[in-house]
């Protein structure tokens, strides 16, 4: 189990009230700068739970360049960092959210509230004390051992999408928190499944490997969808069976990693019922695994369309419930509503960065009008215009 925390903030007061708040269940790490607490980072990777970070440092990078350099560090991509600030501006939130900032705390800092909002967002990354102490059965590979193979495939996987639209890192790491927080809750729910805490973690790393079949299609096939006439849709279907092949034959001390990452790259398009594709198989028959991923995938595209809504988390249950029986199964619906809370957390940082994207978007039609007609319009930049063919999942 994780059991360090980490604050980098140069007020020797505010680190010391943090150290009081989580010095009974934590072993509280503390960094006056930005390089004491890069140090910090790399000496303890392996134990770090979760890195506190203020923004405003007053020697060395600001909050926003450690937190970058944090996430390219090896090991440690997968750590949650939460910024820290006395002034919460949107344009810092919304900055923080684009980099991959897992939430915020504004000074002065409320004990129970701080307590209660870093313990979920631990569960949401890492699990519960159960889950994060659950040992690999003999002869499988070791939960460490696995979050270090999937971190270098994701980083590949992402370097070759970074052409297509830099915002789909993001949402690779959304898919997999709520296909963590399903799994725990599935694993709680229905025991008799066979899920343990162990599967539960492989299974939330190998959602992150969904769609890598697409990249063997042309772009042409993706953006079309399954929506698009034969014999184009037929083509992009074996994208599942491309992805699924990929994790084919490999080491055996990598099982059971690879048979789930075979499994969600093949059936994570399939519905309860048996529509979707492939057309094998249906109901208790699609592996676990998969019926998981489709779930998490269902719960982020639901949560975009009803991103304006006060209750997100509310409408995308009421959604799903219209579909038990069919597309998910009854048992996966509990499992979401089960898991109502980490769930809003996801949601909620989804919603800064809809609202950083609005901004972006604001800007780039000022500078567009502004532009005289004499000149050629200027190059848009970054994600904004860029549609990921890569989240292009399923068929209405």
């Amino acid at each position: 189990m994780r059991k360090s925390l980490l604050i980098i903030d140069d007020s020797e007061l505010d680190r010391a009230i943090f150290n009081e708040i989580f010095k009974k269940n934590y072993r509280v790490l503390r960094a006056a700068t930005a390089y004491e607490g890069l140090d910090q980072v790399r000496k303890n990777a392996a134990d770090l739970a979760v890195v506190v970070l203020d923004i405003c440092l007053q020697r060395g990078p600001s909050g926003f360049s450690v937190l970058e350099r944090i996430h390219k560090l090896e090991g440690c991509s997968r750590i949650p960092v939460i910024l820290l600030t006395a002034e919460p501006e949107p344009q810092w939130v919304y900055r923080g959210v684009e980099i991959g900032a897992a939430d915020f705390l504004v000074k002065p800092l409320a004990p129970i509230a701080t307590q209660e909002r870093i313990r979920s967002i631990i569960e949401q990354h890492w699990g519960t004390e159960e889950e994060q102490d659950a040992e690999a059965p003999e002869g499988k590979i070791s939960l460490a051992q696995a979050e270090l193979l999937t971190q270098r495939w994701q980083r590949k996987f992402l370097s070759f999408c970074q052409n297509h639209d830099i915002t789909f890192s993001s949402y690779v790491q959304r898919l997999r928190v709520i296909t963590s927080a399903l799994a725990n809750a599935y694993c709680e729910l229905y025991p008799e499944s066979g899920l343990t805490p162990y599967d539960a973690k492989l299974i939330s790393m190998a959602s992150g490997f969904a769609e890598v079949g697409q990249l063997a299609l042309p772009d042409d096939i993706i953006w079309g969808g399954a929506e698009q006439p034969e014999p184009e849709r037929s083509l992009f279907y074996q994208h599942t069976k491309l992805g699924s092949e990929f994790f084919k034959e490999g080491p055996p001390e990598w099982e059971p990693l690879l048979s789930y990452c075979a499994e969600v790259a093949m059936f994570h398009h399939k519905n309860y019922d048996g529509s979707g594709f492939p057309t094998a198989l249906s109901r208790d028959e699609i592996p676990l695994s998969a019926q998981l991923v489709h779930t998490a995938m269902m719960c982020s595209d639901l949560a975009d369309r009803y991103e304006n809504e006060h209750n997100i988390s509310k409408m995308v249950y009421r959604a799903l419930s219209l579909r038990a029986g069919s597309i998910l199964s009854p048992k996966m619906l509990k499992a979401v509503e089960a898991s109502q809370k980490p769930l809003e957390n996801v949601f909620r940082t989804m919603r800064h960065q809809q609202r950083a994207e609005d901004v972006e978007e604001k800007l780039r039609v000022k500078e567009a009008l502004s532009v005289r007609p004499t000149e050629p319009p200027a190059k848009s930049g970054g994600k904004l215009g860029l549609k990921n063919p890569l989240i292009n999942r399923r068929p209405k």
